[in-house]
Parts: C-alpha cells; structure tokens; sequence
C-alpha cells in the first residue's frame, strides 16, 4: 500500500495542480466570450457549450485534495461551506453532463450532476454544495453565453 505522506514533492505537485486549474479556468472563460462573440453558434451549441463549461468548473471546484499527515491519515477535510474536497475522486469522475431539446428545436436543456447517492448527500445534508452552488458562480457566464448576439 502506498504511502501518502505530505512530503515536499507531494506539497509541490498540489500547490501546481490548484495553480493549472485557475489558469485552466480563465482560458476556458477567455475562449467561451471568443467563442460566443466572434463566431456563429446555434442555440443548441450554445446550451451545450455554457453545460460542458459549467461540469468543467464543477469538476475543478471538486479537485481540491484532502489534507494528509506524513503518515497518510486524512487531517483535513471540507468544512460547512466549501466545496467537498477529493479523497478517492469518485465524485470528480462521475460528473456527467447530457442536453435535451425537442424535435422542431423550440426548447432546449442542459443537465450536469452525478449519479452517486453520496453527491445527493453533499449537496443537500452535509452543506457542502457543489453542484448548485458552481451554478450561481457561474450565472452570468451562462446568461452571457446564451444571450450574446447571435452573429449572421
């Protein structure tokens, strides 16, 4: 069994892993306004874009790791508020997303969760929202992407 110590190199490959992902976000940020002010998308593609963005940012808020000991015993955890931190990353990877819209395209639906019975539990128990709380960080990116001038 492997030994997830808090040694250096370990400090040093987390504090670099948080680092990508906020640069990882601000050039997603920075490509969906491109996106949504220079080229010519449809409304589908644009519920599909401002859904994948929001499981990206979910999956993001969920990669912040656990605190460990130098003897690999969990110190640190999530507290009421914050997002739930990665302990095994079950919960990052079965984030899923999937889009719904009706045959004459007059109704269109975007839908990220997970299927764990544990999210359900994070989400609406424990106050450790992840899925509603990304959300609301991200209304105004969503209402931007999906309200933006449709180019002709």
């Amino acid at each position: 069994m492997a030994s997830y110590g808090t040694t250096a190199a370990i400090k040093d490959a987390l504090a670099r892993r948080v680092a990508r992902l906020s640069v990882k976000q601000t050039t997603n940020e920075w490509y969906i306004k491109r996106v949504t002010s220079e080229i010519s998308i449809t409304l589908v593609e644009r519920v599909e874009l401002a859904t994948e963005m929001l499981k990206s940012v979910i999956i993001s808020n969920l990669g912040v790791p656990v605190g460990r000991d130098a003897t690999g015993k969990v110190v640190e955890r999530s507290k009421p508020g914050e997002f739930p931190r990665a302990e095994t990353t079950l919960l990052m990877k079965t984030i899923f997303s999937d889009y719904e819209h009706t045959d004459n395209e007059t109704s269109f639906s975007g839908f990220v969760g997970t299927p764990l019975d544990y999210g359900l539990w994070l989400e609406t128990q424990m106050d450790r929202s992840f899925l509603e709380r990304s959300l609301e960080d991200k209304r105004k990116n969503i209402e931007e992407i999906l309200t933006a001038k449709m180019n002709t």
